[in-house]
């Protein structure tokens, strides 16, 4: 796996609590990473350009706008955005909320800070920009790809990729030419959500090849295998 310097990546904390908020922030920087920490909505907003935060710790109860606003706000402009809710709502609607917003996890208070480092690490080697990584594709098999706006553009017709979808394409695209088998895709995109089954990945399926095959029916880039996993047989031109 191609490793990435904590030196470059920058997290934003907003939490509102000064002990919690001050002990992340504190074992981050010991980890060497980059941080900006925040007490509200609001503040963040005023320090908040696109591509700024390679990662962003969001409470979701917060003085002013909820963590849930800000995240719904933020993700309206810059949609690939990792963000990690941690808080002590505990409520199924609030986290299927979240997940449903793009957030790529959701860790609920009371938590160690061991096992919050560790999620940390693992989010940032799949979603931070890494040197070695490929440049993601605009054209693949019959449709054009807007990364920025996660549209999919074919023959005029535009899908709208959702954060979740747009993340799985490009780990099939970044992953081209080899069986990904189901359990890494579900650990990689979903992590540790209950409520996902392997049923997400099938549906995926049948929409990328709705988007990008010549043929849907007859599937030639993005493959399934009984039993093994899934493969996307894209190369590029």
């Amino acid at each position: 796996m191609a490793e990435f310097s904590r030196h470059q990546l920058r997290i934003a904390i907003v939490e509102d609590n000064d002990s919690i908020r001050e002990l992340i922030e504190l074992n981050l920087r010991r980890e060497n990473y980059v941080v900006d920490a925040f007490f509200s909505a609001e503040q963040l907003e005023k320090a908040y350009s696109p591509g700024r935060f390679d990662l962003l710790l969001l409470d979701v109860m917060l003085p002013g706008k909820s963590g849930i606003q800000l995240a719904e706000s933020l993700l309206q402009k810059e949609a690939l955005l990792p963000i990690l809710f941690i808080s002590a709502v505990n409520q199924e609607q609030k986290i299927t909320r979240a997940y449903e917003l793009g957030a790529i996890d959701y860790i609920v208070k009371p938590f160690e800070i061991d096992h919050l480092l560790i999620k940390i690490r693992n989010l940032l080697h799949y979603f931070a920009p890494r040197q070695e990584e490929r440049i993601l594709p605009t054209i693949v098999g019959a449709a054009e790809i807007n990364w920025d706006l996660l549209q999919v553009n074919r023959n005029g017709e535009i899908h709208v990729l959702t954060p979740k979808e747009a993340q799985t394409l490009s780990y099939f695209l970044n992953n081209a030419d080899r069986v990904i088998p189901r359990t890494e895709l579900m650990e990689k995109i979903w992590g540790q959500e209950h409520e996902v089954s392997s049923r997400n990945i099938d549906n995926y399926m049948v929409r990328f090849r709705r988007m990008f095959e010549e043929n849907p029916a007859e599937p030639r880039i993005f493959i399934t295998y009984p039993k093994k996993g899934y493969a996307c047989k894209w190369r590029r031109a």
